[in-house]
C-alpha cells in the first residue's frame, strides 16, 4: 500500500512568490510591495536562489521582478530556462528605445507621476521620425500597432481607460518603469547602433 503524505503547507512569501513568478511587482502594489521589501525579501531571495532564479528589487524605482542569469554563468548554465529572452526586431527596438528616452525625460519634467501616458497618436508622432519607409501610411499604421502590442505584451506598455475608443489616435498607454531595467545605457548604446545601421544601409 502507496504511503500518502500530506501536502506541506506554504510558506507565508508564497502569494508573492507567484507574483513574481507572473511578472512585476510596482510599489503602488501597497500590500505586496510592502510586504516584500520589509518582511519577505530575503527569505524570497534565498527561495528564488535554489531554483537558480534572482530577485532584483529596485526600491529607488520602486519595482521587483525575477530575473535568470545568463547562460553563460557556469553555476545555472545546466538549468532549463524558465524564462523567455527577449529579442527585439527593428521596430521594437525603435519603439523601445523611444520609450525609453521618453521615461527619462518624464522623470525630470513631472514630478507628481513617475509614468508617463501616451496616446497612440503620440507614439505614432514619436516613432514616425525614425521608421523605415513603407509603402503606404496605411501599412504604416498597421505595423505600430502591432509593434505597439507586442511591446504591451513584453510589459513595457499597459493600456488606459477604454481599451477600444471610437477614435484609435486616442488610446491611451502607461509607459511602464520596468523599461529601464531591460533597457540600460549599454543597452540602449547598442540599440541605437542597430537602428542607425539599419536605416542607413
Amino acid at each position: 500500500m502507496q504511503e500518502q503524505t500530506t501536502p506541506q503547507a506554504p510558506d507565508n512569501f508564497a502569494p508573492i512568490a507567484i507574483k513574481l513568478l507572473q511578472g512585476v511587482i510596482y510599489e503602488e502594489d501597497t500590500k505586496n510591495w510592502q510586504d516584500l521589501v520589509k518582511v519577505h525579501e530575503l527569505p524570497l531571495r534565498r527561495y528564488f536562489a535554489q531554483i537558480g532564479m534572482e530577485l532584483i528589487v529596485d526600491k529607488v524605482e520602486g519595482f521587483a521582478f525575477l530575473r535568470q542569469p545568463k547562460e553563460d554563468q557556469e553555476e545555472t548554465a545546466h538549468l532549463p530556462r524558465l524564462m523567455r529572452k527577449r529579442s527585439l526586431n527593428f521596430d521594437q527596438s525603435v519603439l523601445c528605445v523611444l520609450l525609453r528616452e521618453r521615461l527619462d525625460e518624464h522623470a525630470i519634467r513631472d514630478t507628481a507621476s513617475r509614468e508617463p501616458i501616451m496616446t497612440l497618436r503620440d507614439i505614432r508622432d514619436m516613432v514616425e521620425l525614425f521608421s523605415r519607409e513603407r509603402n503606404t501610411q496605411q501599412r504604416f499604421l498597421k505595423d505600430l500597432k502591432k509593434t505597439v502590442d507586442d511591446v504591451k505584451n513584453m510589459g513595457f506598455l499597459e493600456s488606459v481607460g477604454q481599451e477600444v475608443p471610437d477614435n484609435d489616435d486616442e488610446r491611451r498607454y502607461r509607459v511602464r518603469r520596468i523599461l529601464k531595467a531591460f533597457i540600460d545605457a549599454d543597452s540602449m548604446t547598442q540599440l541605437l547602433t542597430n537602428i542607425i545601421t539599419s536605416l542607413t544601409a
